[in-house]
């Protein structure tokens, strides 16, 4: 078997995987529904997309991903986080997130 048709046989596989996975993640009520911080989180990184259940990445990997969102993504929604929020948000995701 050509390896173009090998890793096209191994790639759809894992792809199907990653999307159940995150699709699982999506499904389950945030922790903390009551919390001020999931409510935070909820409006602020709700507004463009879904907001991932934190077990999802660890808290190194959430600070990386609100880096990385905050720094373009959220400033061209004119959703800026203030430093603030971003140690809320942080601050939350990192309470519950995979692996503490």
């Amino acid at each position: 078997m050509p390896a173009r048709a090998l890793s096209r046989n191994f790639a759809r596989p894992a792809i199907v995987l990653l999307l159940l996975l995150l699709a699982a993640g999506c499904s389950r009520p945030l922790p903390e529904p009551e919390g001020v911080d999931t409510a935070l989180y909820q409006a602020k990184c709700g507004v463009c997309h879904q907001a991932f259940g934190p077990a999802l990445l660890t808290a190194a990997m959430w600070e990386a991903q609100v880096d990385m969102m905050a720094g373009d993504q959220m400033k061209r929604a004119r959703i800026p986080l203030s430093n603030q929020e971003r140690a809320r948000i942080l601050a939350y995701l990192a309470r519950n997130a995979a692996g503490r």
